[in-house]
C-alpha cells in the first residue's frame, strides 16, 4: 500500500509543479523547470509513502483493492495538505477574508470531506478511476488558462521609436555616498556615467524613508499622502495604476526581478509584469510548491526572519537572462537590495574602505552607538570600530554600483531609457540615529540619487531644483510620449516644483501615545519639504517644525535657522511652509494604520521595516 501510495500522490506532486510551471511569473527556464518537477514528485511521493503507512492501521482491508487504496490515501493526503494551506494561510492585508479563512473548523470539515471520499472510492476502482481523471483535467485546464493569460500579456506592438524601459531602484544609499553628488572617495563608477551622459537630479527626495512605500510612489505616480501607503507591507490601492500596467497596455512586455521580501508581488507590486520574479529560494519555484508552501507557513510563525533577501549578482543575472530574451521594447524593473543593513558586502568590497582589527579593544568609538535595528545585533556583536561599520555599508554601496554596471554592459543603451534612483537614505548616526531609517525624515534618510539616461532624447544636464519620488512615473511616461493622467508628481525633464515632499509615521509620537493609552495604532505623522538650500520638517501631533540649511542637516544639527528666519519676511516663508505640509497631513492614513496580520507583523518587525 505504502508503495501505490507513494506513487498516487509523487503524480499529485508533478501536477503541482506543473501547475507552477504553467501560472508561475517567475523567469524559469529549462534546467529550473526540470528541478522544480522533479521537486514536485519527490515531496509528493514522501507525502504519500507516510500516508500509506497510516493507512496500514486501517483494519479489514481488501486485498485485491490494496493498490487503488493506497493511491487514493496519497491522492487524498495531498488534497488534505492543500486544505490545511488554504485554510490557515493568511489573506492579504486589508482585504476581508473568505468565511472558511483561518478557521480550524473549515479545516476539519475540509479534511472530513476527503475522508469521505477517500472511503467510498474505496468500494470502487471505477470511482478511482473518474476521480483521478477529473484531477487530472482540472489541473490541467489551470495550467492551459494560467499560460494562455501570460502569452496575452503585453501581446500588441509597441509604436515604432519607443525605446526599451529599465528602471533600476537601489535600496537604501545615500545621495552624499555617490560620487556624481560629490564624495570622490566612493566607487559608483556606473551611476556617475549615467549622470555624466544624461540628466542628474541633485536635489531628489524619497517620498518615504522605507522600501515599500518609497517604491508605491515611484511606480504610481502617487504619494502616500494620496495612495494611503505609509508602512511595508500595506498593497498598493488597485485604483493606483502602476508603471508597468500602463506600459503593458501600450504593448511592452514587461518584466521584474526584486530582491526582498518587503516588495514581494502580492502587495500589488506585480501588477502590469508578466514577469514579476520575487523568488529567494535556492531552487527557483520551489516556494510555490505545495509542500514548500506548507513549511513556509511554518517558518513564518516560527522563525520571521527565514527568506529575507537576495544577493544583487543573483537579481541581475536573472534580469539579463529575461532581457536576452525579449526581441520587442519592454519594461524591465531591478531592485537591488543589498546596501540595506546587515552591512556585509563580499570580497572584495569588505575590505575596499577599511584595514585593521575591527574587534581591537583599543577601539572606544562603537560605544556610543545604540538604538540600532534588531536585525544588525549578528553582524555587529563584538565590533568595536565604528569606521570598519561605516566602511561596510561603503562597501555594499560600491556592490550595488557594480551590479548596476553589469546590467548596463547587456543593455542596449542607445535605444533604452535608463533610470535609476534611491528609494531612501541610511542614518548613520545623524540625529541620533543609528544605521536605520524610517523614524525620520531628515536629509541623511531621504536624500538619494536620481539620474535618467537616453541618448538624443534625455538631456546631458545638472537640474538642481527639487524632485521626489512621485516624478519619476511621470516622467518616463512623459519621456516616451504618453499621457500622465493618474499620477501627479511632473515632468521632472521639463517642469519644476518649489518643493520635493517626504512622509513618515512619526515613530517616537505614536510610541508615546500608545503608551499613555490614547491611541491603539499608528496615526500620527512626520513631513518635510526641500528646497534648493533647505529643509523644513514638520511633526503633526504637537505642530512643531525644525528649519535647516541642508548641510547642517546632513551633519545631525537640529534646529538651526539661520537668524534672517526672524524677520517678517522669515516668518512669512515659514507660515508657508507649515501650510503646505499641514495639507500632506489632510490625507487619509486608515489603509497604514489597520492592523496586519500577526504573522506579517511579527516578520517585519523581526526585520526592522516595522516599529510603530
Amino acid at each position: 500500500m505504502t508503495a501505490f501510495a507513494a506513487l498516487g500522490a509523487g503524480g499529485a506532486g508533478l501536477i503541482d509543479a506543473a501547475r507552477v510551471l504553467a501560472g508561475s511569473s517567475l523567469h524559469l527556464r529549462g534546467l529550473d523547470q526540470g528541478v522544480l518537477l522533479l521537486l514536485g514528485g519527490i515531496e509528493g511521493a514522501a507525502l504519500g509513502a507516510l500516508a500509506g503507512l497510516l493507512g496500514l492501521a486501517f483494519p479489514g482491508r481488501p486485498h485485491g483493492r490494496s493498490r487503488w487504496l493506497g493511491a487514493l490515501l496519497g491522492v487524498a493526503a495531498c488534497w488534505a495538505l492543500r486544505a490545511f494551506v488554504v485554510v490557515f494561510t493568511d489573506p492579504a492585508p486589508f482585504t476581508t477574508p473568505a468565511w472558511w479563512q483561518g478557521s480550524p473548523l473549515a479545516f476539519a470539515a475540509a479534511l472530513a470531506g476527503v475522508g469521505v471520499v477517500a472511503v467510498v472510492l474505496y468500494q470502487g476502482v471505477r470511482g478511482a478511476n473518474a476521480v483521478v481523471t477529473a484531477a487530472l483535467l482540472l489541473a490541467a485546464g489551470h495550467g492551459v488558462w494560467a499560460w494562455s493569460a501570460r502569452r496575452d500579456a503585453g501581446s500588441t506592438s509597441p509604436k515604432v521609436g519607443r525605446p526599451s524601459v529599465v528602471v533600476v531602484t537601489l535600496d537604501t544609499v545615500r545621495a552624499d555616498h555617490f560620487g556624481a553628488l560629490g564624495n570622490r572617495d566612493i566607487d559608483t563608477r556606473h551611476f556617475d556615467r549615467v549622470a555624466r551622459e544624461g540628466t542628474l537630479f541633485t536635489a531628489a527626495s524619497a517620498v518615504a524613508p522605507v522600501t515599500g512605500p518609497s517604491h508605491a510612489a515611484m511606480l504610481t505616480g502617487t504619494g502616500p499622502w494620496e495612495n494611503g501607503v505609509l508602512l511595508n507591507g500595506i498593497p498598493v490601492p488597485p485604483d493606483r495604476e502602476m508603471l508597468a500596467e500602463r506600459l503593458a497596455d501600450e504593448g511592452y512586455a514587461t518584466g521584474a526581478f526584486v530582491s526582498a521580501f518587503v516588495l514581494e508581488g502580492g502587495l500589488g507590486f506585480a501588477r502590469g509584469f508578466s514577469v514579476y520574479d520575487d523568488e529567494f529560494s535556492a531552487v527557483r519555484g520551489k516556494s510555490r510548491l505545495l509542500g514548500e508552501r506548507f513549511l513556509g507557513m511554518l517558518a513564518r510563525r516560527l522563525d520571521p526572519d527565514a527568506v529575507l533577501e537576495r544577493r544583487g549578482a543573483d537579481t541581475v543575472d536573472l534580469a539579463l537572462a529575461w532581457e536576452a530574451e525579449q526581441a520587442s521594447p519592454y519594461f524591465l524593473w531591478v531592485h537591488l537590495f543589498d546596501a540595506h543593513g546587515p552591512y556585509t558586502p563580499p570580497p572584495p568590497y569588505d575590505t575596499r574602505y577599511y584595514s585593521g582589527d575591527p574587534r581591537d579593544p583599543a577601539h572606544t568609538s562603537m560605544q556610543g552607538v545604540t538604538g540600532y535595528a534588531p536585525y544588525l545585533r549578528k553582524s555587529l556583536e563584538g565590533i568595536t570600530d565604528l569606521e570598519y561599520v561605516l566602511a561596510q555599508y561603503r562597501g555594499e554601496v560600491s556592490y550595488a554600483d557594480a551590479q548596476l554596471g553589469r546590467l548596463m554592459e547587456g543593455l542596449d543603451l542607445d535605444n533604452t531609457l535608463l533610470v535609476v534612483m534611491g528609494d531612501h537614505g541610511e542614518s548613520l548616526g545623524e540625529h541620533g540615529q543609528w544605521f536605520d531609517h524610517g523614524d525620520d525624515v531628515y536629509e541623511t534618510s531621504v536624500h538619494v540619487p536620481f539620474a535618467m539616461r537616453w541618448p538624443g532624447h534625455v538631456p546631458v544636464q545638472r537640474v538642481d531644483t527639487p524632485v521626489d519620488g512621485t516624478d519619476l512615473a511621470p516622467t518616463v511616461l512623459a519621456a516616451l510620449g504618453l499621457s500622465r493622467e493618474g499620477t501627479s508628481g511632473i515632468d521632472a525633464l521639463a517642469e519644476a516644483r518649489a518643493h520635493g515632499a517626504s512622509m513618515t509615521f512619526d515613530r517616537a509620537a505614536n510610541q508615546a501615545e500608545r503608551e499613555a493609552g490614547r491611541i491603539t495604532q499608528p496615526r500620527y505623522r512626520m513631513a518635510s519639504l526641500r528646497g534648493l538650500s533647505s529643509r523644513w520638517v514638520h511633526a503633526e501631533l504637537d505642530g512643531k517644525g525644525e528649519y535647516f540649511e541642508l548641510a547642517s542637516d546632513a551633519r545631525g544639527e537640529h534646529d538651526v535657522a539661520p537668524a534672517t528666519l526672524a524677520t517678517p519676511e522669515g516668518a512669512q516663508l515659514l507660515d508657508l511652509l507649515r501650510r503646505e505640509t499641514e495639507g500632506l497631513f489632510e490625507g487619509d492614513t486608515s489603509r497604514s494604520a489597520a492592523e496586519l496580520s500577526p504573522e506579517d507583523r511579527a516578520m517585519l518587525e523581526q526585520l526592522g521595516y516595522l516599529e510603530q
